[in-house]
C-alpha cells in the first residue's frame, strides 16, 4: 500500500514537536526529558495532541500557563512558539500528585492554543462518526540517532475499531508499522479520504497492534459544560474557515487535494464536492453550534427518510456539531453494505436538504437574528445579531444556487417551502421525539450484580417504539450503577434533548432496587466551578424522572392493571395506605396488616386510588406491601427511599393525599414531584412546605406494550478499556 501522491507532502508541515518551552525547548535533542512526543495543527492557534504528552511538563500546564513549547518544521530550521492547554481529557485529579505507571485513560486527547500561529498548515479532521478498517498514514516525530537530530516519522497500516457505537472513547486499532516513541499525539489519516480520523496513542506490547483515539473523541469536551462546548465549537470554525481560505488563495489546500482523492476513487463530480464541502462547513462554522446531538440526529434522519425511498438506519450516534451531521448523510460507509447508504448521487440531495432544515430551525421567528430572507433584519440589539442574520443569509443562497443542479425534481421542489418554514414545524415533529428508558435486571443468582441497558423511546402504547443505545457488558455491583451507567445515559439525553423538549427519564427496576436514589443520579460528574450546569443537575431536578416495575415487562399487563391505569389516568386521585397501620400507629404497630389482607384491601380500593408509604418499599414490610399492590394492578404509587426511623408518618400520608388531589390526574404527577424535588434541593434550606417530600419515589407505570417494530437488535456493549 502507498499513499496518495501529495498527501504525505500536506500532512509534514503541519505535524509539530512538543516539548519543554524556551531555552530548553531549542536544544531539543530527541532523546532528553525536553522532548515529550508529537501533535499536529487542526486550526490557526490550535494544535491536537495526547493529554499523557502534554502531562509531561507537569502541574504548571493543568493550571493552564504558558508552558508548552510547540516546534514547527525541521530541527535545523525550526520556528519555535509557545502555548497553554486549553483543555485535556481527562484531567487528572491532581495535578501537583505523581503520577500512576499504567496508560493514560482514554481518550487521551489535549487542545493546545498557540496565540502566535496565525496561518499554520492544518490537517482536515474527519467528519464522520464511525470509522471502519480503513487504510491509514501514521505521522510523528521520533528521537533520532544523531544528537539534535530528531527524524521525522511517516508509516502506513490499517486502522480499525473507533465505533461510536460503544461511546466515544472506543479506541482505533492500529496495525502495519509499528509506532515509534516520539509518534504519540500525532496524526492517523484515512488516505484514500485525506482526513484525520485518530491520535496515536500508544504503541503495541511486543509485536501487539497500537491504538488510537478516535477524533470523535473530542466530543467529550461537551461533558465539561458550557466552556468545554464552547473551545469545541471554536476549534471547529476556525478549522473549517481556513480550510475554506486555504481553497480560495494560494499553497497546500486539503479540499483541493480532496478534489484529486475523489477522482481518483470515482466520485461524480456533480455530488457532494470537496468544494461544495468546504464552502457550506465554512457557513456552518458561522452559525451557533447544534443545542446537542438529538438536534443533529433529527434533522439528519429527516433529511434522509425525505431523499431514500427505503431508509438506511443511523446509527445511534453523538454528533456535536453541523458538520457531523452531514457527514453522516453524504459519507456513511462504516462497513455497512452499499444498500444500507445512500447511492452518491442522492447524497448532495440529503445534504441540501439536511442544510435548508438547519437555516428553517435557526431562522425561526423569535429567534435572535432569525431572518435568512435576503434584506430582511434580525431582532434588534441582540449580541451577534447582524452576523446571524447574514451568515443565514448566505447560507440560504449556498442552498438555493446549490438546489438547482439537483436532478430529482422532487427533491428540488422540496427546498423553497423548507427554508420558507413551510416544511414540518417542530409540533409536527412531536411523535419523532424522545425518552429515555433505563431497564436494570434482578440479581438473578444472588452475586450482587445487575445487567442493564439504555434505550431510546417514542411514542406511547401501542405506538411505542424502543432503538438500544447501550448495554452492559457484565454484571455490575448496585454500588457502581450510576458510574456504569452514565456515559450511555448521557449520549442518550444529549440525542433526546431537542429544540423545548427536555428527555424524560423512566427507571424499570427489579423491586429490590425500587429505593435506589435514581432521581439523584447525574449524567455527568458534578462540577463545583459550575454548580448548576443543566448536564450535571441531579436528573429528578431537571427532569421528569419516574420508576417502572421490571417484573411487570416479562409478566405483561393483567385487567386488573389495565384498569387502575385508566383509574388513575381519568382521576380524581386520593391516598390509601400501602401499609394500613402505618399512617395512625407508625412502624412499630402491635398488629401490622397481614400481605393477602393487604392484597384485598387494595385490590378493593377506588378506581383513583394511589397507594402511599413513607418509607422505603424496597425490602421488609415494605416490600411485601409493594408487591401485593402491583399484584392489584397499582400503576402509580408514592413512597421515600428513606428508612423507618421517622416520626412524620401522618404528616406524610396527609400532605400526599392533598397533593394527589391537587393534581387530579396521573399525568400531572411527574411535573409535581419534580416540584417537590426542587423544594428539597438545598440540604441546609429546605423549603417547609415541600420537607414532608423530601427522598420521594414516585412509580409511574401503565401497561406498556411490545415495540411495534419489532424485536430489538443487539445494542453496542459499553466496555472501558484500560489503556
Amino acid at each position: 500500500m502507498n499513499a496518495p501522491i501529495g498527501l504525505e507532502s500536506a500532512v509534514r508541515p503541519a505535524v509539530v514537536r512538543i516539548g519543554a518551552p524556551g531555552g530548553g525547548y531549542d536544544r531539543l535533542s530527541g532523546r532528553g526529558p525536553a522532548f515529550w512526543g508529537s501533535g499536529f495543527f487542526v486550526a490557526p492557534g490550535w494544535v491536537l495532541t495526547c493529554a499523557h504528552v502534554v502531562d509531561k511538563g507537569g502541574a504548571g500546564v493543568w493550571r493552564g500557563e504558558r508552558a508548552i513549547g510547540i516546534m514547527i518544521g525541521n530541527p535545523d530550521k525550526a520556528e519555535v512558539l509557545t502555548g497553554e492547554l486549553a483543555f485535556g481529557l481527562p484531567a487528572p485529579e491532581d495535578p501537583e500528585a505523581p503520577r500512576p505507571s499504567s496508560p493514560w485513560r482514554l481518550p487521551d486527547l489535549a487542545l493546545v492554543r498557540v496565540p502566535e500561529a496565525t496561518d499554520p498548515d492544518c490537517l482536515w479532521l474527519s467528519d464522520r462518526s464511525v470509522f471502519g478498517p480503513a487504510e491509514v498514514g501514521l505521522y510523528g516525530w521520533i528521537p533520532g540517532a544523531v544528537k539534535d537530530e530528531p527524524l521525522y516519522f511517516p508509516g502506513l497500516g490499517t486502522a480499525t475499531g473507533g465505533s461510536a457505537g460503544g461511546g466515544s472513547d472506543s479506541p482505533v486499532i492500529l496495525s502495519g508499522s509499528q509506532l515509534v516513541e516520539g509518534c504519540s499525539g500525532g496524526p492517523v489519516v484515512d488516505v484514500r479520504r485525506g482526513a484525520v480520523i485518530a491520535v496515536s496513542k500508544a504503541k503495541g506490547r511486543g509485536p501487539g497492534p497500537a491504538i488510537a483515539t478516535p477524533v470523535t473523541g473530542l466530543r467529550r469536551l461537551c461533558d465539561a459544560g458550557p466552556a468545554g462546548s464552547a473551545v469545541l465549537h471554536e476549534v471547529l470554525s476556525a478549522h473549517d474557515r481556513h480550510h475554506l481560505r486555504r481553497y480560495h488563495g494560494f499553497g497546500a489546500s486539503w479540499p483541493r487535494l480532496h478534489a484529486r482523492l475523489g477522482a481518483a476513487s470515482g466520485e461524480p463530480a456533480h455530488g457532494f464536492t470537496a468544494e461544495r464541502r468546504a464552502q457550506l462547513y465554512a457557513l456552518f462554522a458561522e452559525l451557533e453550534p447544534p443545542s446537542g446531538a438529538g438536534q443533529v440526529l433529527g434533522l439528519a434522519a429527516e433529511a434522509r427518510d425525505l431523499v431514500l425511498q427505503s431508509s438506511y438506519t443511523l446509527r445511534d450516534q453523538d454528533p456535536r456539531s453541523w458538520r457531523e451531521g452531514a457527514g453522516l448523510l453524504y459519507d456513511p460507509r462504516d462497513g455497512r453494505t452499499p444498500e444500507d447508504g445512500p447511492a452518491r448521487d442522492l447524497a448532495l440531495e440529503a445534504v441540501v436538504l439536511y442544510a435548508a432544515m438547519i437555516h428553517a430551525a435557526l431562522a425561526r421567528p423569535g429567534r435572535p437574528g432569525a431572518s435568512g430572507r435576503p434584506g430582511a433584519p434580525g431582532v434588534p440589539g441582540a449580541p451577534g445579531t447582524s452576523a446571524c442574520a447574514d451568515t443565514l443569509t448566505h447560507l440560504r443562497a449556498w442552498i438555493e444556487t446549490t438546489a438547482v443542479t439537483l436532478a430529482n425534481d422532487v427533491i428540488r421542489a422540496r427546498v423553497p417551502d423548507i427554508l420558507d418554514g413551510r416544511g414540518p414545524a417542530p409540533a409536527d415533529r412531536a411523535a419523532t421525539r424522545a425518552d429515555v428508558r433505563v431497564e436494570i435486571d434482578l440479581d438473578l443468582y444472588g452475586a450482587g450484580g445487575h445487567t442493564w441497558r439504555v434505550l431510546l423511546q417514542r411514542g406511547t402504547g401501542d405506538e411505542q417504539t424502543l432503538s438500544p443505545v447501550a448495554q452492559s457488558r457484565e454484571e455490575v455491583p448496585r454500588e457502581r450503577l450510576e458510574e456504569e451507567i452514565r456515559e450511555a445515559l448521557s449520549i442518550a439525553l444529549d440525542q433526546c434533548d431537542v429544540d423545548e423538549h427536555v428527555a424524560a427519564v423512566e427507571f424499570m427496576l427489579p423491586r429490590p432496587l425500587f429505593d435506589l436514589p435514581v432521581d439523584r443520579w447525574r449524567a455527568r460528574p458534578y462540577d463545583p466551578v459550575d454548580p448548576f450546569n443543566p448536564h450535571t443537575l441531579p436528573l429528578g431536578q431537571r427532569r421528569l424522572v419516574v420508576v417502572r416495575d421490571r417484573m411487570r415487562k416479562d409478566q405483561g399487563p393483567t385487567p386488573e392493571w389495565r384498569a387502575r391505569a385508566a383509574g388513575v389516568a381519568e382521576g380524581p386521585l386520593h391516598a390509601v395506605p400501602l401499609r394500613r397501620e402505618v399512617p395512625e400507629h407508625g412502624h412499630d404497630a402491635p398488629s401490622p396488616e397481614g400481605g393477602q389482607a393487604a392484597y384485598g384491601r387494595l385490590l378493593a380500593a377506588p378506581a383513583g386510588a394511589v397507594p402511599v408509604y413513607c418509607s422505603r418499599t424496597g425490602g421488609g414490610p415494605g416490600q411485601r406491601a409493594m408487591a401485593a399492590a402491583l399484584t392489584a394492578g397499582h400503576a402509580v404509587a408514592l413512597w421515600r427511599h428513606t428508612d423507618g426511623g421517622h416520626a412524620d408518618c401522618t404528616d406524610f400520608h396527609e400532605r400526599a393525599d392533598a397533593m394527589l388531589s391537587e393534581a387530579r390526574a396521573a399525568e400531572h404527577l411527574p411535573e409535581r414531584i419534580r416540584t417537590l424535588r426542587n423544594g428539597n434541593a438545598d440540604e441546609e434550606a429546605t423549603d417547609p412546605g415541600t420537607a414532608w417530600a423530601r427522598h420521594i419515589v414516585l412509580l409511574y407505570d401503565p401497561p406498556h406494550r411490545p415495540p411495534r417494530d419489532g424485536p430489538l437488535r443487539e445494542p453496542p456493549l459499553i466496555h472501558r478499556p484500560s489503556a
